[in-house]
């Protein structure tokens, strides 16, 4: 299996509370991914509860059962979708990919 986590930095906000909304419109919008990705076979997102200057703000935690679901989930249309989405609220990511 793989697991395939993701961290989410937001854009800057004028108030904490724009983004926690913000945060809340990148989650809901994650969460419809696996209804619409078969190959995705584990799930969980959550925004982060520690305000420390380094922090990301959202992460995500996927398994699949292998390498080449991972790929089919890269390229799906609804992945890119949510990808293009992404790119008016987050300022940067990081990936880590690794097999369990």
């Amino acid at each position: 299996m793989i697991r395939h986590i993701v961290m989410f930095r937001l854009r800057e906000y004028p108030t904490a509370a724009e983004k926690q909304k913000a945060a809340g419109e990148v989650l809901d919008e994650l969460r419809k991914l696996p209804e619409k990705i078969h190959v995705i076979r584990s799930f969980e997102a959550g925004a982060n509860i520690c305000s420390d200057a380094w922090a990301f703000d959202i992460a995500l935690d996927l398994t699949f059962d292998s390498e080449a679901d991972l790929e089919i989930y890269r390229y799906h249309p609804d992945h890119q979708a949510f990808i293009a989405f992404n790119r008016n609220y987050s300022a940067s990511k990081v990936v880590v990919d690794f097999v369990i």
